[in-house]
């Protein structure tokens, strides 16, 4: 299983490949404001940690080969009410994602080691966001295939 993570020369678990996402050109990070012409790029993993995507966003995302990416830092840095207010965002961008046909992805996006978690804890965080057995296996192979492919667009 894959994992992108934001900082480099952080050990990766047994059973997981890291890749430091300041260097993979497909994870686009992108402001609310920017979210939909972002989502036009082909093949782009997108990441708007306010998670309110329009459902216009996730239908480019679905036109153009593209998923949207869920962190798991970004709950692990909340926490009381905060936490499940992101949880719930996260969930409604997923609804939209299921409406629109769009792929979307979870990787732990970790900023320090202490972040970094395993492939489990990342299947069990799609769980928690309410993704299918056959959606979290579909999220493995999207992941894997965008972040192995060279260059983005």
């Amino acid at each position: 299983m894959i994992d992108i993570v934001l900082a480099s020369g952080l050990d990766a678990p047994k059973g997981l490949s890291l890749i430091d996402g300041n260097k993979e050109r497909r994870l686009k990070t992108s402001s609310p404001a920017s979210v939909k012409a972002d989502a036009r790029m082909r093949g782009v993993l997108l990441y708007s940690p306010p998670y309110e995507i329009e459902e216009g966003a996730c239908v480019e995302l679905a036109r153009n080969g593209g998923a949207l990416v869920f962190s798991l830092s970004d709950v692990l840095r909340e926490g009381g009410f905060r936490r499940s207010i992101i949880i719930s965002k996260m969930r409604l961008a997923l609804a939209a994602c299921r409406r629109a046909g769009c792929s979307s992805v979870a990787f732990t996006l970790a900023k320090r080691q202490e972040e970094v978690r395993t492939g489990r804890e990342l299947a069990a965080f799609m769980a928690v966001l309410g993704m299918t057995d056959a959606e979290r296996k579909h999220a493995k192979e999207i992941a894997e295939t965008l972040a192995k492919k060279e260059g983005a667009g």
